[in-house]
């Protein structure tokens, strides 16, 4: 169980063993803060403990971590999951190559929390590890859970790992845009490599786990029963409704204990919950947490997805993002669980397996009882106002809305072009996410900002609002764009390299690979070292640096050409690079040609 301050789940999960590289990860989430995966990489990449903010404030170790990752993080996220971020940076332009905007084939919610990453061993050998979480890829402050295995992929496909395949292979299906064919030859390899692993349970169980993914077919779905009957349930859910209450709760003829959310069983009417008794829990006041002011606006409170089912000589476990609510277990939702078995052995052992000891082990004390209250009355003017935000959204994901990016002396034209007819009442502001929320324009098509390249960007921010009142909707939303120019990761470093001394720290740092970058940032740079181009910064071995990674890895040294040849192109990037450093890179360029690595 995931508390609101545990915060390094993915880095831990995608952090590669001793003797083996990264060699890709996918991840899975409902929603997605963009800040989370610029750090992301950077964490991952570098071993890096510093906090989300603190990678964050050194935008270049940033960029150069996004370099490397670029094509070895891959996202699939909602298509109305994408959360507008709080900050405005250029650097989400780096990120468009890596999201990949997902829309769920019934028409519910794309809402499985998976990561799965592939390690590389020095021999070339592959090792799958795979995390099934309820936690989404954001800053929320709640109490979540999440399982990770790891384990080498055998020779014949297994029934257990075959929805966690069947997933895999089916994103490019539901990808709102075309997936590059490198990028799809990849996700179904790895797909079948996932399908031949058995992937170890934890201390305390007996069987590999079992993945059960939802909502991967279409047609006629009968309501998920993960187990048939049971002499005892346990049940946690932040959302429940009567329709899966019904398909989990049916046939357990003991105890069934319930923890979720006051506003959700409020919901729920009597007749559900009768059979429940005493036998329903809420976090506790101070189990939920009082948010500061920097987490007011973030998620909190309840979030894990688990139940437990006691039967004959076993017990079985399933964690993972599907809600107790009709979407979730009638396959709407696209969503991915994990099933764990314990013997009845191990549960007299205490190993922890059965309910028992994981409840009064510790986390009922995090709970009080549930206080039914009533309900008060919905209004039904904002009723409707929410209801025609949802249906603006629809609209917007499913307009064909698109962006033209177009030079224009010294800035360039961004213009957002097509049409989106919203329902009455609601009105929409529009902004792209690499400029102030300041910037955002009522919607009035066509819209057009003056930008510099490196804020150039597919990622659009949408604020709809309806006029009788109530929350706005937000979301940003990646378009189909025309006109962006090649290599605006290398604009944005530009902006960033902007001193002999930051070009300098870039140069050995990215000499240094991960390992150099992972000192930088322990370090704090080249602290100490003031002076750009002298004796003391280690100019003396420079070259002997360049020559060895031009020999080794001479792909490393490609970023370095592209930004030389630009910035070398100015007065100002003469400055930057000084002619002495200018000719120490000139003797690796034309003793390698780095034209055509």
């Amino acid at each position: 169980m995931l508390s609101p301050d545990v915060r390094t789940v993915a880095l831990d999960a995608l952090r590669p063993p001793a003797g083996y590289r990264l060699d890709g990860v996918v991840l899975t989430t409902y929603s997605l803060d963009l800040e989370v995966l610029l750090a992301l990489p950077l964490a991952v990449l570098t071993h890096a403990d510093s906090a989300i903010d603190q990678l964050l404030d050194n935008p270049l170790q940033v960029l150069e971590a996004l370099r490397q990752a670029g094509e070895r993080v891959q996202v699939f996220v909602d298509e109305a999951g994408i959360d507008i971020p709080r900050t405005s940076r250029p650097l989400y332009a780096a990120l468009e190559s890596c999201v990949h905007p997902v829309k769920a084939p019934n028409g519910g919610a794309f809402h499985p929390k998976l990561w799965l990453a592939r390690f590389e061993g020095e021999d070339g050998a592959h090792l799958l590890r795979v995390t099934i979480a309820s936690r989404n890829l954001t800053f929320d402050r709640s109490w979540d859970v999440a399982l990770t295995s790891e384990a080498a992929p055998g020779r014949r496909q297994l029934p257990e790992s075959r929805d966690l395949a069947e997933l895999l292979k089916r994103l490019p299906q539901w990808s709102t845009e075309r997936l590059e064919s490198k990028l799809q030859a990849w996700l179904a390899e790895i797909a079948k490599e996932a399908g031949r692993t058995a992937f170890p349970p934890p201390e305390g169980f007996d069987q590999p786990v079992r993945f059960h993914g939802l909502g991967l077919s279409t047609g006629t779905r009968k309501p998920w029963r993960p187990v048939e009957g049971g002499s005892r349930l346990l049940a946690i859910s932040p959302f429940v409704n009567r329709t899966a209450l019904s398909a989990l709760a049916g046939g357990i003829e003991g105890e069934c204990t319930m923890i979720s959310r006051s506003e959700a069983l409020d919901a729920l009417p009597d007749d559900a919950i009768e059979e429940w008794g005493d036998n329903l829990w809420v976090l506790s006041e101070a189990a939920a947490g009082e948010p500061d002011d920097q987490t007011a606006a973030r998620a909190s409170g309840l979030h894990a997805k688990l139940f437990a089912v006691e039967h004959g000589r076993l017990v079985s476990w399933f964690l993972g993002s599907a809600n107790l609510t009709a979407a979730a277990f009638t396959g709407d939702n696209v969503e991915m669980m994990a099933a764990l078995v314990a013997s009845r052995r191990r549960r007299k052992a205490g190993s922890g397996s059965s309910i028992e000891h994981f409840l009064e082990g510790g986390f009922l004390q995090l709970c009080a009882p549930y206080q039914r209250r009533p309900c008060e009355p919905e209004d039904p003017e904002l009723a409707a106002a929410a209801q025609a935000l949802e249906q603006a959204r629809e609209q917007l994901l499913r307009s064909e809305l698109q962006i033209l990016c177009e030079p224009n002396e010294e800035e360039w034209r961004w213009t957002l072009h097509g049409e989106l007819i919203l329902p009455d009442g609601v009105e929409a502001s529009v902004w792209p996410v690499t400029v102030e929320e300041q910037a955002q324009r009522k919607l009035k098509l066509p819209l057009t900002w003056q930008l510099p390249a490196p804020r150039l960007t597919a990622l659009v921010a949408f604020r709809l609002h309806h006029r009788s009142g109530g929350e706005d909707l937000r979301l940003a939303v990646k378009l189909p764009a025309r006109g962006l120019p090649e290599g605006r990761i290398n604009l944005v470093l530009r902006t960033l390299v902007d001193s002999p001394e930051r070009f300098l720290q870039f140069l050995r740092a990215l000499l240094g690979g991960l390992e150099g970058l992972s000192k930088w940032v322990v370090e704090g740079g080249d602290r100490g070292n003031r002076s750009p181009w002298r004796p003391g910064l280690g100019g003396e071995t420079l070259l002997e640096d360049l020559l060895r990674t031009a020999s080794r890895e001479p792909q490393r040294l490609q970023p370095i050409r592209e930004l030389v040849e630009d910035l070398r192109n100015g007065a100002e990037g003469r400055r930057i690079i000084p002619d002495d450093l200018y000719a120490v890179w000139k003797v690796v360029h034309d003793a390698v040609n780095l034209e055509e690595v």
